[in-house]
């Protein structure tokens, strides 16, 4: 259920389950491929946080789930977003 919040974090409108789980699905797709074959997960990051919204989202927990990049998503994310600290927190407190 946290990773729901942290999902629809900052949206005018919480996402349908669906289409959450499937933006993370995605990111974690995405993140994994970066780590084996170039390593550029943290490039990848840079790209999709600019977009914004779910996918934004999707992709800062995808980023969180990975040891060596949780503290750099997290300060960045929570620079950006300081509204939405509850959220990253309680992500990671699970994640911990």
């Amino acid at each position: 259920m946290r990773s729901l919040a942290f999902l629809g974090a900052g949206l005018f409108q919480r996402p349908p389950t669906a289409q959450a789980v499937a933006a993370l699905a995605a990111a974690r797709r995405e993140a994994a491929d970066c780590q084996v074959h170039s390593g550029q997960v943290g490039q990848w990051l840079a790209g999709e946080v600019q977009l914004r919204g779910i996918r934004e989202n999707a992709a800062v927990l995808a980023a969180l789930e990975i040891p060596d990049l949780r503290d750099e998503a997290a300060q960045a994310y929570a620079r950006e977003h300081p509204d939405r600290l509850p959220a990253l927190e309680a992500m990671l407190a699970v994640l911990a």
